[in-house]
């Protein structure tokens, strides 16, 4: 009787299963036991986002690019692209910071990536809820107004974020100098995704450039949840397309590279 009789693929899932829980409770043990404030500097960062804003709208006395609430503008745009790239940025740091686990037969590349990404995108959904409920509760008033967009929003975000971290650290295990590379575009990735404006305001032409940034349609996604007459610059299809064609090309570096990442 071979092993592969002996072992059906259940058996089989709930070996992965077991791996990537282990690896979930090690990247959270990593994560949050050097530093008690770690959790709190995690609420802190979006906290401070909002409140530089609101400072320099203040101060200039400049008006809203859109709604009556400036808080709620920018936490939108916020959230459309910190959680995102956020989860993307740890979750494609996965193999190179899990790296001496890859000896174990059991534990694969992909592996690490799931269980990173599983802690983070918790992490990000709890925080999303804190904020948005704080919000709602200050405004005394439901500010998620289109709910099953909202929902299909926080879906595309997660897949995005999958399929971009996949992609990146898959790349990243094989040429060293591209992780310094993600760092570089992360703060130009942001000026350019409408967290600050509301990119429809802005010239056709540049319109046109914008567009291409995938990011700008998390970010653009999110608000039409949150406002009901928002006029986006969102293309769905273009977002989840390239989602899944980041995620079929970093799952093929992953399996045909496996042996090459694993002896990085």
């Amino acid at each position: 009787m071979s092993i592969f009789a002996e072992k059906p693929l259940s058996y089989a899932l709930k070996e992965n299963a077991r791996v990537i829980s282990a690896l979930v409770v090690r990247s959270a043990v990593t994560r949050f036991s050097k530093s008690r404030f770690g959790f709190i500097w995690i609420l802190a960062e979006p906290a401070a986002y909002v409140g530089i804003f609101l400072a320099i709208h203040t101060f200039m006395k400049a008006h809203i690019p859109f709604g009556d609430n400036a808080a709620l503008f920018i936490l939108a745009g916020v959230f459309g692209f910190r959680m995102t790239r956020g989860i993307s940025r740890k979750t494609e740091r996965a193999i190179v910071s899990n790296q001496p686990m890859l000896t174990y037969p059991l534990i694969r590349p992909l592996d690490t990536i799931i269980a990173t990404f599983l802690l983070e995108a918790t992490i990000w959904l709890m925080i999303c809820g804190l904020f948005m409920g704080g919000l709602a509760y200050s405004m005394d008033r439901s500010i998620v107004v289109y709910p099953v967009d909202f929902m299909e929003c926080l879906l595309a975000i997660l897949f995005f974020a999958f399929s971009f971290a996949t992609f990146n650290a898959a790349v990243g295990a094989l040429i060293p100098r591209y992780d310094t590379f993600l760092s570089m575009i992360s703060m130009p990735l942001m000026l350019l995704s409408g967290v600050f404006y509301m990119p429809t305001q802005f010239s056709p032409e540049v319109q046109a450039i914008l567009w291409w940034n995938p990011f700008l349609h998390c970010v653009e996604w999110f608000r039409t949840s949150t406002y009901i007459d928002y006029a986006p610059l969102l293309n769905k299809g273009y977002l989840l397309g390239l989602a899944t064609g980041l995620l079929a090309i970093g799952l093929t570096l992953e399996r045909v590279f496996r042996p090459r990442i694993i002896s990085a």
